[in-house]
């Protein structure tokens, strides 16, 4: 029987569990190893907050563990408000790191219709202090984004439905991002 998780009233089943999310996770983290082997210093891993925070944490202690060293990094960003309706995005909390001739990677949850990681691509690019190179690493991809003005050269899963998911980082109202899978509503 299949598991169901009832969140205000929606019904919800298992997109990807826990153990899916980790082997992909893996996978992206040997590729940015042997991408960035070689470099002449270690790239900086931003993750945007607050959703990409169990993403960009299990990256890192994946690179950690294969022996990549990288430094991290955060960067707030807000685009959702309480209903779940897109605005305008607002830059809650600002990078600590001097990104000026590093090679940062783009730690992101979701792509969900591109707005939030296409201001912070212009944001790196157009910054007082542009990177070397920028690269983006996305847990999931909604098949549902418009236009994007930059590459995803780690996808973990693509072609995700306009369905609202829930878990591992991301939330409904701030609320179930600490499950360990990922949940899909459906209905």
């Amino acid at each position: 029987m299949e598991k169901i998780l009832r969140i205000n009233g929606d019904r919800y089943q298992i997109l990807f569990s826990k153990k899916m999310i980790s082997k992909k996770i893996s996978e992206l983290a040997a590729r940015i190893k042997s991408d960035y082997a070689g470099k002449d210093q270690e790239p900086i891993l931003i993750y945007v907050l607050t959703g990409a925070i169990f993403f960009g944490a299990d990256m890192s202690k994946k690179l950690d563990k294969i022996k990549f060293r990288h430094h991290i990094d955060s960067i707030g960003l807000k685009r959702f408000s309480k209903d779940e309706v897109g605005g305008a995005v607002e830059i809650v909390s600002r990078p600590h790191a001097n990104f000026r001739n590093r090679d940062v990677i783009v730690v992101e949850d979701v792509v969900d219709n591109g707005a939030t990681m296409n201001f912070l691509n212009d944001l790196l690019i157009n910054g007082d202090n542009p990177p070397r190179s920028i690269e983006y690493c996305i847990l999931g991809l909604k098949n549902s984004h418009g236009p994007l003005n930059f590459s995803i050269r780690y996808l973990g899963f693509d072609n995700l439905g306009p369905e609202w998911i829930v878990g591992y980082g991301l939330d409904s109202n701030q609320a179930y991002r600490g499950l360990e899978d990922i949940w899909v509503k459906i209905d």
